[in-house]
């Protein structure tokens, strides 16, 4: 298993999935960076997103980690992160 990351800035941007520990949800978590997303300023940013069907915390709204979610508080913010495992051999690509 790959060793866990505490320094959230490393983790990929590029729309990579990664496995997350979240406070209060585990580690289970597979997230990925998306830039798809327009602030209240009506401007573009990015956000930690649930790429695999799976409850994310209550306070993301609709899957994704907001600065300040719909009920005016922050989301709880993944503290770590880890590559995801390769997949069992022969089904790459499949």
């Amino acid at each position: 298993m790959t060793a866990w990351n505490t320094n959230m800035d490393e983790a990929p941007r590029d729309g990579t999935a990664i496995q997350a520990r979240i406070p209060g949800h585990g580690e289970d978590n597979i997230i990925a960076w998306d830039e798809a997303y327009i602030d209240s300023a009506n401007r573009p940013c990015g956000s930690w997103t649930y790429v695999e069907d799976r409850e994310p915390p209550e306070d993301w709204t609709d899957g994704v980690c907001w600065e300040v979610n719909e009920d005016g508080k922050p989301s709880t913010q993944p503290t770590a992160w880890t590559h995801l495992p390769p997949p069992p051999d022969g089904t790459e690509g499949e």
